[in-house]
């Protein structure tokens, strides 16, 4: 499979998979959403009236998507969110929040594991509030910093959480970021401390030290970076510096990627976010 969307050169939409479709209504109650077949169907006849009708088991899973819907954040124009709900039903699920990069729309940087994501957690990944134009396709990209960032993410996050109330855990939750949103990423975590203990950094050069992150209550940070990349070299030195302070962080290389996705993201992003909430 080749990757279709990299940082500065948009090609065809990509056509690993169908895009995004409506989510299920808020109206409707997660335990109807669960795939067809995935628990028995109620009986065509009501039951007769010696036998104690109960209600019918809930499922375990539920459709995963991937999935669009709109959401405000501010005085800007409506976005979409682009989000992966958890695979499991029986109980609330971890949050993974996901920031792209300049001009690499959310259908990329989320849409590419999300096979992976509804093993998870529910991942959430809000459009950016500027346009590359139509020379980029149109591709998304932030036009305010960090506050305004971290506002586009808590406002789509309360859009999904509509759509499927209480089964969405901020306990323990993963913020990620690729690239700009891997930089921005570190200022929302030390805006709310203890909001985001896991951060996975990916394709960003970002300056950490152990009292920063301390302060910013994060427990571990993943890093991941292109092998033939710009960032793998301050990234890496990073991870060592942290590491060597005693702090969490890893470092995971992208094989044969510069400032993209390897074709192997699927299973990285998985084991740096297991690596990560681990701690």
């Amino acid at each position: 499979m080749r990757l279709c969307w990299s940082f500065l050169l948009l090609g065809a939409a990509c056509s690993r998979k169908a895009g995004p479709v409506e989510p299920p209504a808020a109206s409707t109650s997660v335990a109807s959403v669960a795939p067809s077949g995935s628990v028995g169907a109620p009986p065509s006849t009501p039951p007769s009236a010696s036998v104690v009708a109960s209600a019918p088991p809930k499922p375990t899973v539920r459709e995963t998507g991937p999935f669009e819907i709109e959401f405000q954040s501010g005085a800007t124009k409506q976005r979409k969110v682009y989000f992966v709900a958890a695979r499991r039903a029986d109980k609330p699920q971890r949050l993974v929040a996901m920031l792209h990069g300049v001009c690499n729309p959310p259908a990329y940087a989320c849409g590419l594991w999300a096979d992976t994501a509804k093993d998870l957690g529910f991942l959430v990944c809000p459009q950016g509030a500027g346009s590359c134009g139509k020379a980029m396709y149109d591709a998304p990209t932030w036009t305010g910093g960090a506050t305004d960032m971290d506002a586009d993410i808590e406002a789509s996050v309360a859009a999904v959480s509509a759509l499927y109330p209480d089964q969405i855990d901020r306990e323990g939750a993963v913020l990620v970021g690729f690239s700009r949103g891997g930089y921005a990423a570190i200022s929302i975590a030390a805006a709310h401390p203890g909001r985001w203990p896991f951060l996975v950094i990916n394709e960003a050069n970002v300056s950490l030290s152990m009292p920063q992150l301390v302060a910013a209550k994060v427990r571990a940070v993943a890093f991941l970076a292109g092998e033939k990349g710009s960032q793998v070299q301050g990234e890496r030195a990073t991870a060592q510096a942290l590491e060597k302070a005693g702090f969490p962080a890893r470092l995971w290389v992208m094989p044969n990627a510069g400032h993209h996705y390897s074709e192997d993201i699927a299973a990285l992003m998985k084991e740096a976010i297991d690596w990560a909430v681990a701690h």
